[in-house]
């Protein structure tokens, strides 16, 4: 998350550079969501190692597909890819502490979400994107937050580095 948020910074400094800026927000933006997927996939190899977990549970949670043998559900080797939003969503309903609420009325979900088609238009470009300042600040606060509040979930405690917002430890 810091390179992205560094290369946030690097953007912002670069306002009359509008090709530089560009190519600046987009790593920004394509890192931030690399991380938020890498966080999720190391919380997940957590909760995986969980007793009770069943078998779907597992799928999900380290995106490998299952099968029928001998009469019982098996996982194999064969990826699976979920949703991020989706797999997300199964972390925070079967791992809340008591009371936890889906976050799908926060605003930082909204934001994220708006963040995601960002980037998905940018992984798989239709048309012209044009990415600015204001979207992939936005998008890279709502994937914190979401840090944040997944650690909340998992773990009881905040998100580390989410004090320090959008302000990168990073000098390069």
């Amino acid at each position: 998350m810091e390179e992205a948020k560094r290369f946030f910074e690097i953007a912002a400094m670069k306002n009359g550079d509008m090709a530089a800026q560009d190519a600046y927000l987009h790593a920004a933006l394509l890192l931030g969501f690399s991380s938020l997927e890498a966080h999720v996939n190391a919380i997940a190899e957590e909760l995986v190692m969980r007793t009770g977990l069943g078998v779907l549970d597992k799928s999900i949670l380290v995106e490998r597909d299952f099968k029928l043998k001998n009469g019982q559900f098996q996982l194999t080797e064969q990826l699976k890819i979920y949703r991020l939003e989706d797999r997300l969503l199964f972390i925070f309903a079967n791992f809340p502490p008591a009371g936890c609420q889906q976050p799908t009325n926060d605003l930082w979900w909204s934001k994220l979400k708006d963040g995601m088609i960002l980037r998905n238009q940018l992984v798989h470009p239709k048309a012209s994107v044009k990415v600015d300042l204001t979207a992939v600040s936005t998008s890279l606060t709502a994937i914190i937050e979401c840090l944040n509040a997944l650690y909340g979930v998992v773990f009881s405690r905040p998100f580390p580095p989410r004090n320090r917002g959008l302000n990168s430890t990073l000098t390069f």
